[in-house]
């Protein structure tokens, strides 16, 4: 039998522990119910909410054929099409930040903006023209009295705009050459339009340490490029003839085919793998215009008369919470 004293300590040692319990435990699960909750009121909350007529804002971060919403080609394509079949939205901006990637992503993102565009005929170049003419406007972002007579909203199909912050090259490039208008800052870095395919090789450094690798092929070319045989220059003219040349093909294919009436460079040098500045891509014609996000943004909406709305975000997902709640 405890003493009083005894007794008194002992409880207070269980009060406390149920205390921490509580926090750790049931803290917990009231956390996490409380997180659910709120995700679902949101999402009901947006299912309600009257659409209202906006821009519809994609962007492409990072690189391209990366698992997210703004790197995998597939998920960036859907936001695309769902911003092109969206009778809500008046104009569609792609918002791009990335080094390259994947080719079949970025053909994935190209070919949909082609399709939209051959489908539904072509925008007035004078509207084109005039966007630009407001974007360079340096009073614009500070008119607070601006009208437009620039006519979008009765156009054949939304306008294009691709914004370029820090850089597009590669993939990204083939991601956004067929929007109607590009633009990017004066030091944003563009270009490097090419394909590479990338193989480490250790054989020699395997040869000296002793460790060998046995590999039971059907065929010669099995196995091309493994890094534990010896470089093979033959192996290495067929990569380039069956895998780079193909691709590097389509590519050019697709950039001439959005640029060619505005390129002002020699397609050898184009095509070299060099990258410019944003100053230097709009005298290549790679790009329409320098400006930066900011004034493009205050720009389009003043012109329009509709507001950014960001496409590319994922909505609250249950079985991806439980998997990892607090990532």
């Amino acid at each position: 039998m405890l003493n009083p004293a005894s007794e008194h300590e002992a409880l207070g040692i269980l009060k406390q522990y149920l205390t921490v319990y509580k926090r750790t435990n049931y803290g917990k699960l009231s956390l996490l119910g409380g997180i659910i909750l709120l995700g679902f009121l949101g999402n009901i909350v947006g299912f309600f909410t009257p659409s209202e007529s906006h821009i519809a804002v994609i962007q492409i971060s990072g690189e391209i054929g990366a698992d997210s919403d703004v790197g995998d080609g597939q998920k960036i394509a859907t936001h695309l099409l769902d911003a092109m079949t969206n009778d809500e939205s008046s104009l569609i901006v792609i918002e791009a930040n990335s080094p390259g990637g994947s080719p079949t992503d970025s053909q994935t993102i190209n070919e949909l903006i082609v399709q939209y565009k051959q489908s539904n005929g072509p925008i007035d170049p004078e509207v084109a023209k005039n966007i630009l003419s407001v974007i360079k406007d340096p009073t614009t972002p500070f008119n607070e009295n601006f009208e437009s007579d620039i006519d979008v909203k009765t156009q054949p199909r939304k306008l294009i705009v691709a914004v370029v912050t820090k850089q597009c090259a590669s993939a990204c490039i083939q991601s956004i050459i067929n929007a109607d208008v590009i633009i990017g800052q004066r030091a944003s870095l563009i270009g490097n339009i090419g394909v590479r395919l990338s193989s480490i090789n250790w054989s020699e450094l395997a040869k000296k340490v002793g460790v060998t690798s046995t590999v039971i092929t059907s065929g010669p070319y099995k196995d091309m490029l493994s890094p534990w045989k010896a470089i093979d220059e033959e192996q290495i003219l067929i990569a380039k003839e069956t895998l780079i040349e193909p691709v590097f093909e389509q590519f050019k294919s697709d950039v001439i085919a959005a640029r060619a009436d505005k390129l002002k460079i020699n397609y050898d040098v184009l095509f070299s793998g060099l990258a410019w500045t944003g100053d230097d891509a709009v005298k290549t014609g790679l790009i329409d215009a320098t400006s930066n996000p900011v004034i493009v943004k205050s720009a389009l909406e003043k012109i329009i008369g509709d507001d950014y709305k960001i496409y590319s975000k994922s909505s609250f997902s249950l079985g991806s919470f439980i998997k990892n709640p607090f990532k």
